[in-house]
């Protein structure tokens, strides 16, 4: 468990992530009024000469002292201080205003700094001492498929490096930010996700992680409700090419018609192109997919070779090929990345599958649907059902707004009629514009009988128990706003 994991009312913007039963050993410090002046804030509390540590490592043992910033308010005062001493953090950062009794910090020998705003002064201390490590580091952007491919590639590096992977998908500034300050002086590589949700969001993502490869896995319609056209899409995501290293190397899915429109011109270094046919750099051909396992052979201009991953789908073939460029640009052997990508493990929400107590096996592929992840998934699973009977849980992939109605119901609607192509056992529709799959799937000749809605998870879980045969192969599709992940944790299930 991490401090920020801790109900302090202390935000995940704990910079440090300190460990429990940890020791820690500083590796960076700072006099407090340097750095006050650096996050552009004032010192209420502590000596101008007090050293604050900026950087930590393991070594086990007993928590040792960090530096937090208080994003939420606290409840208690009293509460807070008390468990911050337990941590031994020596300083405190706030923003303005603030409720303290500086008198009782002052007794408890925690610096304050107040800035004007918190989250500058987050991502400025990361950006200062991001360049305290001078590694190479791997920028993964893209409208999906960011997550798995930022973990295969992690897979891959640490098979020659001691590589820092970001945590899970926090991809968002502030989630760069965390994941920079994560650094120490072990690391010899650095991958990390970049996410986008409006114009200047990637600039500032990628001024912070100053890329030296760059690796674009796909541009879809996810941020199209907001952005308003693909070609907007596209001119946000290439916000990186601005900190991208002019002598780096920039690796993008060419199978991706709308990743062919990405302004190539605008970069000076080296461009690898995968996908799925030998007009690329480098290509997947002989895919099969063997249970949950895909097999397929990976070819350049002067190499083959075998490679296998431990998840289904042909996208995910194109995240593993991105992941062997990386490999590739950062001097690995084809036999390392193919034991990296051996040891990759599908991440929660993304492909995952578990065995139920019926003897059924769910896929959970709960994290963050967009339209086009879903229509791969669908176009994916349509083989499947040639093969094992699947039962095909849909929830809703845009959030329950009138704002995008229109987008909506055009969206789901679409998806239900791919549904059509398929000889799904059965398919649950739940969510808010879920209706919308089943009008689709019906319009284009799916059977009436083996469809049905369900405004929630509530409603739809004693059907789904019933479909959990042996043999069965259930797949959760949806974003995070049905909750339809319930059904699996209601399930009875363990990790395959």
């Amino acid at each position: 468990m991490t401090l920020w994991e801790v109900d302090l009312n202390v935000s995940k913007l704990n910079i440090l992530g300190q460990m429990l039963n940890t020791e820690w050993v500083y590796l960076l410090t700072m006099s407090l009024e340097k750095l006050a002046a650096l996050l552009h804030g004032r010192i209420l509390v502590g000596s101008d000469a007090r050293r604050i540590p900026l950087s930590v490592s393991r070594i086990g043992g007993t928590p040792a002292a960090a530096l937090t910033f208080l994003k939420r308010p606290y409840v208690s005062e009293q509460g807070l201080l008390t468990r911050l001493q337990h941590h031994q953090v020596r300083c405190l950062v706030v923003q303005a205003p603030h409720r303290f009794s500086l008198s009782k910090w002052r007794r408890a020998g925690i610096c304050i700094i107040q800035v004007p705003n918190l989250s500058h002064a987050y991502l400025t201390l990361a950006r200062y001492y991001s360049r305290k490590y001078p590694l190479p580091r791997t920028q993964v952007i893209g409208s999906s498929g960011k997550t798995t491919t930022k973990e295969m590639i992690g897979a891959v590096l640490q098979e020659k490096f001691n590589t820092l992977t970001g945590r899970q998908n926090l991809n968002n500034p502030l989630g760069v930010a965390y994941n920079l300050l994560c650094l120490n002086e072990t690391h010899q590589t650095a991958v990390i996700e970049a996410g986008m949700k409006g114009s200047g969001v990637m600039r500032l993502a990628s001024r912070l992680i100053r890329p030296d490869i760059g690796v674009l896995t796909s541009i879809h319609s996810a941020h199209l409700a907001s952005f308003g056209s693909i070609g907007k899409i596209i001119a946000a995501k290439a916000e990186i090419l601005e900190y991208l290293s002019p002598r780096g190397t920039f690796i993008i899915n060419w199978s991706d018609p709308n990743c062919r429109r990405f302004p190539l011109h605008r970069f000076q270094g080296k461009v690898v192109r995968y996908g799925f046919t030998p007009d690329c750099d480098l290509w997947a051909s002989d895919i099969q997919r063997q249970d949950f396992r895909t097999i397929f052979t990976v070819n350049t201009m002067d190499l083959q070779f075998p490679c296998a991953i431990n998840i289904i789908g042909r996208y995910n073939v194109g995240n593993a090929l991105a992941a062997i460029a990386v490999g590739l640009e950062q001097g690995l052997v084809p036999e390392e990345i193919v034991r990296g990508l051996e040891r990759f493990q599908p991440v929660d929400g993304r492909l995952k599958v578990y065995q139920s107590m019926s003897g059924a096996m769910i896929i959970d592929d709960n994290f963050n649907a967009n339209p086009d992840s879903t229509r791969l998934l669908v176009d994916e699973l349509i083989t499947m059902a040639q093969e094992k009977p699947v039962v095909l849980v849909l929830g809703d992939m845009e959030r329950p707004s009138h704002n995008i109605t229109k987008y909506a119901r055009r969206v789901h609607y679409r998806i239900g009629q791919q549904l059509a192509k398929g000889d799904f056992q059965h398919v649950l529709a739940v969510g808010y514009w879920a209706k919308e799959y089943l009008r689709g799937a019906i319009k284009a000749g799916f059977p009436r009988e083996k469809i049905s809605y369900f405004p929630s998870v509530q409603a739809a879980r004693s059907l789904f128990n019933k479909l959990l045969t042996p043999g069965t192969i259930a797949v959760l599709k949806a974003s995070p706003y049905t909750e339809v992940k319930q059904l699996r944790m209601k399930s009875s299930v363990q990790p395959l």
